[in-house]
C-alpha cells in the first residue's frame, strides 16, 4: 500500500541535487600555527549570459548582471585557528526571471586544549536557488580547517542528494563539533557529532513543510600510525533525518580507513565498508531495509602556488523526499597561480543517484563544470571571467544544458594577499 498524498504531492516537482560547504575536522596531532590576523572584503560586479539559469524544462535565456560581496576575517594564537567568513550575491535577469539572491555564512574553530586533545568545531548557514553556490569561487586563504578526509562529512556534504523542484528556494542551517584525542604515541581517536535543518520555499509544494527535515549525526573513529607515510584504523557512523507524515531514515555502519602521504605535498585518503539503512515512510506496507556498499576516496596536493582536491564517494544517505537513495558522486578542485597577477581556478562535480521504486522515482544524474581566470590590475583591483555548465538528466524530458559565463571587475579592502 501506498501514501497517495504523498506521492501526488511528490510527483509534482523536478528534482536536482544540491551543494554545500564541507565542515572542519581535525586530527588531535599538530599545533595550529600562528599567523597575523586576516580581514578583507571583495566587492564584485560584473555581466553575462545563461542559457537556462532555472534548470527547468522550458527555462529560457536570458543575460544578467551580478553584484556580490564576500567578507572573511581569520585570527589564530599559539594552540587556536579560527575564521568566519559571508558571502551575498544579487543576480538580476533580464528577460522577466526577476532576482536572486545567494548567501553563505559559515564560521570554523580549532583548538588545542591539551597536549593530547584538541577540539574543532564549525556552524553555517546557506541559502541557494537553483544549485547556483555549486558554480561560485569564494575561499578562504590559510585559516581555513581542512577536512580530516576519512572522517564521513555527513551533516554537510560536498554533493548532496537532496532531489528538490528547482524553482524552490532551498535552506540550511548546520552545526558540528567533536574532538581528537591521542591515546597513545601511535593511536587516536576522533569523535564527532553533527546536525542540519533544511527546509525549501517556493515551487511545487508551496505552503507545505513536506520536504524540510532534520539530520542528526555522529561519528567515532580510530586510527593506528603504521610508520611515518601510512596510517589505518576503523570508524563507525550514524544518522537520522526526521520528515514530517512521521517519516524517518536511519542509517548506520562501519568502514575500515586508510591514509598515505604519497610526499609532503600529497595525500591519499579512503574507507571501504557498509551502511544499513531503515526507511520508516509514514504507511504501512512500503518501509524497507537495507545493506549497501559504502567507500569514499580522496587525493590532495597543496603547493605554495597550486592546489588539488579530489573525492569520490558511494554510499546511501538521506534526502529531502524522505527516501534514502544510493548516491555516487565525484568531485574534483583546482586553483593555480599562474603568476603575481594571473590565477586560475576550477570545479567539476557528477552525482548519480539511483531510483527510488517506493517513490516511482528513476535514476537521476547532474553535472556541473565551472572555470574563473582572473588578473590583477593592481594590488586591490582585479578582473576576470567566469564559465560554468551545468545538465539534469533523469527519467523523463530533460531540462536543456544550462552554459553560462559573465565577465566581472572586483574590488578588495583590507588585508591584500
Amino acid at each position: 500500500m501506498r501514501c497517495p498524498s504523498l506521492l501526488q504531492a511528490l510527483a509534482g516537482a523536478s528534482l536536482l541535487p544540491l551543494a554545500a560547504v564541507a565542515p572542519a575536522q581535525e586530527q588531535a596531532s599538530g599545533q595550529p600555527e600562528s599567523r597575523p590576523a586576516e580581514t578583507y572584503l571583495d566587492l564584485q560586479a560584473g555581466l553575462g549570459f545563461s542559457t537556462n539559469p532555472e534548470l527547468r524544462l522550458n527555462g529560457r535565456s536570458s543575460g544578467f548582471g551580478r553584484i556580490s560581496a564576500y567578507g572573511f576575517h581569520g585570527w589564530s594564537t599559539e594552540r587556536s585557528a579560527s575564521s568566519v567568513s559571508a558571502y551575498v550575491e544579487n543576480t538580476s535577469y533580464f528577460r522577466q526571471l526577476g532576482n536572486r539572491q545567494l548567501l553563505s555564512l559559515e564560521a570554523n574553530n580549532t583548538t588545542q586544549v591539551s597536549e593530547k586533545a584538541r577540539v574543532f568545531g564549525n556552524l553555517g548557514f546557506s541559502a541557494d536557488y537553483g544549485n547556483q553556490l555549486s558554480s561560485r569561487f569564494f575561499s578562504a586563504p590559510g585559516y581555513t580547517i581542512p577536512a580530516d578526509p576519512v572522517i564521513p562529512e555527513t551533516s554537510v556534504i560536498v554533493v548532496s542528494p537532496d532531489l528538490v523542484a528547482l524553482s524552490q528556494r532551498q535552506y540550511r542551517v548546520f552545526g558540528r563539533g567533536g574532538a581528537s584525542f591521542v591515546i597513545s604515541p601511535r593511536d587516536s581517536l576522533n569523535v564527532s557529532i553533527g546536525a542540519q535543518r533544511a527546509w525549501f520555499k517556493g515551487g511545487a509544494t508551496v505552503g507545505s513543510d513536506l520536504l524540510d527535515y532534520n539530520l542528526y549525526d555522529t561519528s567515532v573513529a580510530w586510527r593506528r600510525q603504521v610508520n611515518e607515510r601510512l596510517s589505518a584504523g576503523v570508524r563507525f557512523s550514524g544518522s537520522r533525518s526526521d520528515y514530517t507524515q512521521g517519516r524517518a531514515i536511519t542509517s548506520y555502519g562501519p568502514q575500515l580507513t586508510a591514509d598515505l602521504q604519497l610526499d609532503e605535498q600529497t595525500q591519499l585518503g579512503g574507507a571501504i565498508g557498509f551502511v544499513r539503512t531503515e526507511r520508516n515512510y509514514g504507511a504501512p506496507g512500503i518501509d524497507r531495509t537495507s545493506t549497501d556498499l559504502a567507500f569514499d576516496a580522496s587525493i590532495c596536493r597543496d603547493l605554495e602556488y597550486e592546489r588539488f582536491c579530489g573525492r569520490v564517494a558511494r554510499r546511501t544517505q538521506s534526502a529531502a523526499i524522505g527516501t534514502a537513495p544510493t548516491t555516487s558522486s565525484l568531485v574534483a578542485d583546482y586553483s593555480r597561480r599562474l603568476s603575481a597577477r594571473d590565477q586560475v581556478q576550477a570545479s567539476v562535480s557528477f552525482v548519480t543517484t539511483e531510483g527510488v521504486a517506493e517513490f516511482e522515482t528513476g535514476r537521476q544524474n547532474f553535472y556541473s563544470v565551472a572555470g574563473s581566470f582572473d588578473r590583477k590590475i593592481s594590488p586591490r583591483l582585479s578582473a576576470g571571467v567566469n564559465l560554468a555548465a551545468r545538465r539534469y538528466t533523469f527519467a523523463g524530458p530533460d531540462p536543456k544544458t544550462d552554459i553560462g559565463g559573465s565577465l566581472f571587475i572586483r574590488n578588495r579592502f583590507g588585508s591584500v594577499r
